[in-house]
């Protein structure tokens, strides 16, 4: 499941970890996604239509409310500028990033 789910996105990455003891039934297998734009525009849409009621559910809604969380408030991304005077700026003068954000 996760190589298909791997081979469908183009994301992430596959780690496969050998069983952790004797009596364990299979080897462990995980698609580790590190990027956290792909995890909010791809990975939680997927599982908002896919995953079906259960504990796991509630586990991954607590996640997913951090996740949104980090990505509007602290991910380190370009925004788009929200001060009007800075979206068009005089003729002629010239608006750095680091003031457009220190001002946003």
């Amino acid at each position: 499941m996760c190589d298909l789910l791997h081979q469908f996105s183009a994301m992430g990455s596959i780690v496969r970890s050998p069983r952790r003891r004797d009596h364990d039934d299979d080897d462990e297998i995980a698609l580790t996604v590190q990027s956290t734009r792909a995890l909010v525009e791809v990975v939680v849409p997927f599982l908002d239509a896919h995953l079906p009621p259960s504990h796991k559910r509630q586990q991954y809604e607590a996640w997913r409310a951090q996740l949104v969380e980090h990505w509007e408030l602290r991910a380190n991304r370009v925004r788009p500028c929200t001060v009007d005077a800075m979206r068009a700026p005089a003729p002629g003068v010239a608006v750095s990033r680091s003031r457009c954000a220190w001002m946003c």
